[in-house]
């Protein structure tokens, strides 16, 4: 006759058998690339800006395509306004795995893997045709692996496409106006030595600190795309416009590899094809409000835009680049973005 302890025994030794064969089952499913029936997985995605912007609709979009495309087993989190932290925190949290997705600048990978500055620096990248030969073509393969080898994240796609000129306090209608002007810049080497080999004076002002900067001297000018410079309001204190397109910004849209690593083969695959439409259609929208911006702003009252001959300047740039790509041994993937232009 059996002792309670002995059924007790049995019955944990029966559970444990099915709990075995379940996750047998559930793992030659995830090996043969479906996912068990019924299992649901959540993506946590962020960015720092607002959610009225290319990026937000962008990585929106992302989320609708992977729901749609996985029947509602991948659902994405999509949280704007920093509410993840900041790129470079948003970065490290898909280190640990407590975010999956994220947009991060160029400059704030840069951190972790230097080589990725290359793709926003001054005067490099300055149409969206080379910026498409680059995310198209080898050298982001390059630096994808290099930045996966290094961090365990990789860009699945790239948003961005909003082009970056410069606006002054004082009437500005050439390169050769500016020449000594305190210019804004964020804390870093590479943008400093890129915007004084072109005649400027960088200074290190705080993004939330420059409209007042402007204003009261601090600073004679900075650079931004079209759509801050408007929804900032720096043409009021700097009306001055100075189109050089000096940088088609570039921004990686990364996922960590255990995140992805999670869900099963076709889901996977679903995943990346999800946000390689989401690519094309955020630069699409990004490029189409950059462009109408830039034009909104030329015919406002009070407001000049004067384009620049920035042949010079480039010239002058082209040392800084050498530089900092032998810092980072990144002397290959230079000559292939020059080589590029000079094809255009």
């Amino acid at each position: 006759m059996s002792t309670p302890f002995t059924r007790r025994r049995l019955l944990v030794m029966t559970a444990a058998s099915a709990l075995m064969l379940g996750m047998a089952a559930c793992s030659q499913e995830a090996i043969d690339g479906e996912a068990p029936e019924g299992e649901t997985f959540t993506l946590v995605a962020g960015h720092q800006l607002a959610a009225d912007t290319p990026f937000d609709e962008g990585l929106r979009h992302f989320a609708d395509l992977v729901e749609e495309s996985t029947d509602g087993q991948v659902t994405v989190e999509v949280h704007p306004n920093a509410e993840l932290g900041t790129e470079t925190e948003m970065f490290q949290a898909m280190q640990s795995g407590t975010t999956d997705v994220a947009i991060v600048a160029p400059g704030s990978i840069a951190e972790f893997v230097p080589e990725t500055s290359i793709l926003s620096m001054p005067f490099l990248v300055t149409t969206r045709e080379q910026r498409d030969q680059i995310i198209e073509g080898p050298i982001a393969e390059e630096l994808a692996t290099s930045m996966e080898e290094t961090t365990g994240v990789f860009p699945m796609t790239y948003f961005g496409g909003g082009i970056r000129q410069m606006f002054f306090t004082e009437p500005a209608q050439s390169l050769e106006d500016i020449d000594g002007r305190l210019f804004r810049v964020q804390p870093s080497e590479v943008l400093t030595d890129s915007f004084a080999a072109v005649g400027l004076e960088p200074t290190v002002v705080a993004y939330n600190e420059l409209y007042n900067g402007l204003q009261t001297g601090v600073v004679d000018g900075a650079d931004n795309e079209a759509v801050f410079i408007d929804s900032q309001k720096f043409y009021e204190p700097a009306p001055n416009i100075l189109v050089t397109n000096h940088e088609v910004t570039i921004r990686p849209l990364v996922v960590s590899r255990a995140s992805l690593d999670r869900l099963p083969a076709e889901l996977q695959d679903a995943v990346l094809q999800a946000a390689t439409e989401a690519g094309e259609f955020e630069r699409n929208l990004e490029a189409e409000e950059d462009d109408a911006t830039l034009q909104a702003l030329a015919e406002m009252d009070g407001v000049t835009v004067e384009e620049a001959d920035v042949s010079g300047a480039i010239d002058d740039v082209r040392p800084v680049w050498e530089e900092y790509a032998a810092q980072w041994g990144a002397e290959d993937t230079l000559q292939q973005i020059i080589d590029l232009r000079e094809d255009a």
